[in-house]
């Protein structure tokens, strides 16, 4: 099982964590990338910085904190645009979903042929979801990425400004990552076999969130547990419901879904 739930920090979350950092100021986020990318750079990742601007803007930027600048004077730290980082639609500044996680994937394989153990980024992708069109793209490559993630050394710290995108559009982002600081009411994420874990709590305050993520990022519409169990079957997937009523649990039972699995196990 991947470690989930809600973090303070941005440190010990080595080597598979996934995670989603909503910020409201510079400081706070570049803080929170000293922390990841020092726990990269001990563990002999791969490490990344991407962020909205020109390579020599970012590079400007990390020099004012000490440790962020001591990385890239090592050459221990690559600074990369955010619009070069992706795999973009062509001629727009929409992510293609597919093509972006092809290219992580391919990134990490040679992070590990040239001996690091490990793929880490800090993402500033504010910028990659700043319409609804863009969110819903980004939305699936988050969603994508994350199945990647949950089986080989690829990791990456997401951030998001939620003064610019605000609360709903935070939401709607960071429920697909295992690890937020964020008390949002349910996450979405794969485990290494191929599942779908689904940790937290559904009912009527988030449940149009919770339909329009699966409608979404997994390709899935349903409305209620039986639509969502025929689903998970056609897609040969097990989702598991954590931290739900008991009420829910005995329905489940009773309708036999063979394929939504629950745990007492609290997020």
């Amino acid at each position: 099982m991947r470690t989930h739930g809600t973090v303070p920090t941005a440190s010990g979350h080595v080597p598979y964590g996934h995670l989603c950092w909503a910020y409201t100021g510079r400081s706070e986020f570049r803080t929170r990338a000293v922390e990841y990318l020092s726990d990269g750079a001990a563990a002999g990742q791969w490490l990344e910085y991407v962020g909205t601007g020109s390579r020599e803007a970012l590079q400007a930027e990390l020099a004012e904190t000490d440790r962020l600048a001591r990385l890239l004077d090592d050459g221990a730290l690559v600074v990369t645009p955010v619009d070069e980082f992706y795999a973009l639609q062509p001629g727009s500044t929409t992510v293609d979903p597919h093509a972006a996680v092809t290219a992580r994937v391919g990134a990490t394989k040679q992070a590990l042929a040239d001996g690091y153990t490990g793929f880490r980024a800090v993402v500033d992708a504010t910028a990659m979801a700043a319409t609804p069109h863009q969110r819903a793209a980004f939305v699936q490559f988050e969603h994508l990425i994350d199945q990647v993630m949950a089986s080989l050394p690829v990791t990456a710290l997401c951030g998001y400004n939620r003064t610019e995108l605000g609360h709903a559009a935070v939401a709607e982002l960071a429920c697909l990552h295992p690890l937020s600081n964020t008390d949002g009411s349910f996450r979405l994420y794969a485990q290494p076999d191929g599942s779908l874990a689904l940790s937290g709590d559904i009912d009527h305050r988030c449940a149009e969130l919770f339909i329009h993520t699966l409608g979404t990022a997994a390709d899935l519409a349903p409305d209620q547990l039986l639509e969502l169990d025929r689903l998970a079957r056609e897609h040969e997937r097990v989702i598991e419901l954590r931290a739900i009523p008991p009420a829910t649990t005995r329905l489940i039972h009773e309708l036999r879904l063979t394929h939504l699995s629950t745990t007492s196990e609290t997020s």
